[in-house]
This record gives C-alpha cells, structure tokens and sequence, in this order.
C-alpha cells in the first residue's frame, strides 16, 4: 500500500464531527497513559510531558478522517489498550496479584495490549483472504415449474486488498454450479484498480459460464473520480474504456434498463445513486404493469429504496455496498442509520438480500461479517 493510503482512504465531511470527538477522546487517553508508562524512565518530566502530547496530538490527527486506516488502527490499539487497562485492574484487585506476577510490567509497557493488537490484526486478515458461499432459497408462484440459480457478486474492488488468486478459485468454485444467471453487484473495480487490473478482472469474470448470460450494474467506486488515484494524481482508465472492457467480455450493463431472461424473471439494474442521485430513474418508470406479472428482480448497489420497491410488486432486491462493515465498529455505524447491512430481510411481501462482497475496500482487514458469492435459489 502506498503510504499516503493510510490517512486517505476516502473522505466524506459529514463524518468530520464523529473524527473529532473520537480522536479527542483517544488523544486524552493516550496522552495519559504514555505518560503513565514513561514516568520510571530516565526521561525528564518536561520530555515525558512533550513525547505524551504528541503522541496524542498524533492520535487526533488519525481520527479526523473515520474512512481511513490511520483510524481504524488508531482505535483499535484504543481498545486493545483499555482492554488491557481492565484485564490488569482485575488482576490486581480482585486477584491482588497472586497468579500473573509478570503483568503489572507487560501492562505498563504496552505489552498486553499489544499482543490483543496483533491478534485483531492477524484474524482480520484471515478473514479478508477467505472467501465462503452464502446461499439463500427463493420460493414463487411466478415461474411455475421451473427453477433458477442465481449468482450474485458485487465489491470486489479487484487488485486493491486481496490476493487475486481468490477470485479465480472463487470462478471455479461458482462453475461447479452451473449457474442460470450471474449478476455482477457493482464496485467490481475502484480508484486504486490500475488500468491492466480492470481489464484482467472482467476477463476473469467472462469465464463464468452461466445460461442465461452475465449482467452488470455500477457502483460507487467503478466510475473513478477525477483526483482519486493518489500515486498519480489521475484516473486510470476512463468511463468509455471501463465501458468498453465489460462489453467485450460478453457481460451486458443495466443502467437503470431491464430485460426479460427466458419469459419468466425481469432483471431491472439501477444506476448507482452517489453517483447519479436524483438524475437516476424511479424503478416504477422502468417497470411496467406486464413486467409485474414475472418474477422480478432489482440490483441496485447501495442497499436503498426497499420499502419503495416492495411497494410497487418487487420480488427480489439485491445489493452490495456495505462490506456487513468490513470492520468494527462500521456496522454499527450502518445500522444506526437505519441501513440494511447484510442478510436477508423481509420487507413486505419484497425480500431484499445484501451481500457483505467478495473482498472489501481500502482496509486490508475484514472483522466484521465475510467475503463471499451469493447463491439465490429460486424455486
């Protein structure tokens, strides 16, 4: 990863608030507690105070932007570090130091803590290059007799954080299905996909071998912003190049369009909402009143307009975006905003699926929900 990553994975200016009041919080405890663990050295006071007061100056700095690995790691040595505060108070009141006599200097010296870091760290890493098969059974009296398998994968955000190599097993993996239908979730590529990678991945993809053909829908990232390329300054490959890679490859867009696969399912692929915002159609515009009378499924990337959807006689809906947080505690974040993060949900007589992704973004970490492919039985 290219240094300057660590601080600049992203920035959204209505989280500026939540960095600061955590950093705050983490540079206050930092500076105490570096403090505590120098005060028997054979540093000054003066020189104890300063180290103390940038290394919390630091911490701050860390958490100003929340989407970065500066304060993702920052708040996990935060925690890891209060871990260990309550683990050596437990020990030393209620145990009165009897057992661990080696941990009143582990705990001082970070020690413990540090120990707690490397395993957050070594298990999020596993669970970053691990891919699983996630399946879910659909039920409907809309196709008759006949049944289909859909595989959904979305985010893979391919070359940025995980060992290609695992798409590959993944597409052989998903061959071994024989798939009817493949449904590419969007975030297939982000700002950090070189131009070589974008081409690589959607030839990967082209390999899957499925009936009724392969569909495309955009996420956030595909589309690459003017100025996100931090090693060079510009983007890598252009709209018309991403374009015109999927196409080559057999793989079919749906940008706010459907299509009809074998008489029985509506495919209805929603342009990405960050991107196009109001400008994007409603999905009771695309769809008509025939189109309700078959088995009908959205794809939309961010998991949003469900409630919308099941109200205008949608059966599916499927969605990537949200990573189940990828890491603690974003999660939470997602949900406290009232956001489906992963699973499936009933809404209505709607089921809405989201995928927590094939990979994850920026993070090279993953300790919250998996990395997966979506198998959809619909029956």
């Amino acid at each position: 990863m290219n240094p300057i990553h660590f601080f600049t994975l992203g920035y959204y200016p209505q989280y500026l608030l939540i960095g600061i009041i955590i950093g705050i919080v983490i540079g206050i405890y930092a500076f105490f507690r570096v403090k505590y663990a120098l005060n028997d050295s054979k540093l000054s006071k003066n020189k104890v105070i300063i180290i103390s007061a940038l290394i919390s100056i630091f911490a701050l700095i860390c958490c100003m932007n929340v989407w970065s690995n500066a304060a993702i790691y920052t708040l996990y040595i935060f925690l890891c570090s209060v871990l260990a505060d309550i683990i050596r108070l437990i020990v030393k009141y209620p145990l009165k130091d009897k057992h661990l006599k080696f941990m009143p200097k582990l705990h001082k010296k970070g020690g413990l803590a540090l120990v707690f870091f490397i395993i957050i760290i070594i298990v999020g890493a596993w669970g970053m290059n691990h891919i699983d098969q996630t399946e879910y059974n659909m039920t409907t009296q809309k196709i008759g007799n006949d049944s289909y398998k859909v595989i959904f994968i979305s985010d893979t955000h391919y070359g940025t954080v995980q060992n290609p190599q695992l798409l590959k097993d993944s597409i052989s993996r998903i061959n071994d299905i024989k798939p009817d239908i493949v449904i590419l979730g969007g975030d297939i590529v982000d700002e950090r996909t070189s131009n070589a990678e974008m081409k690589e991945v959607f030839e990967e993809l082209s390999k899957i071998n499925s009936t009724y053909g392969i569909y495309y829908v955009f996420g956030n990232h595909d589309t690459q912003p003017s100025q996100t390329d931090y090693e060079n300054g510009n983007r890598t490959f252009t709209d018309i190049e991403l374009n015109q890679t999927i196409k080559k490859n057999g793989i079919r867009i749906l940008n706010d369009e459907k299509t009809t696969i074998n008489g029985d399912i509506v495919l209805v692929g929603r342009s990405d909402a960050e991107w196009d915002g109001n400008a994007r159609a409603n999905v009771s515009e695309i769809l008509n009143e025939e189109d309700l009378s078959k088995y009908v499924i959205v794809v939309d990337h961010q998991p949003l307009e469900a409630i919308e959807n099941s109200k205008l006689g949608v059966d599916l809906q499927v969605s990537g975006h949200t990573h189940a947080g990828q890491v603690f505690p974003y999660k939470e974040l997602i949900e406290f905003e009232g956001i489906n993060s992963y699973g499936k949900y009933t809404i209505g007589d709607m089921e809405q699926i989201v995928s927590s992704g094939l990979t994850g973004w920026g993070w090279g970490i993953r300790n919250e929900g998996k990395c997966e492919y979506v198998l959809i039985n619909i029956n």
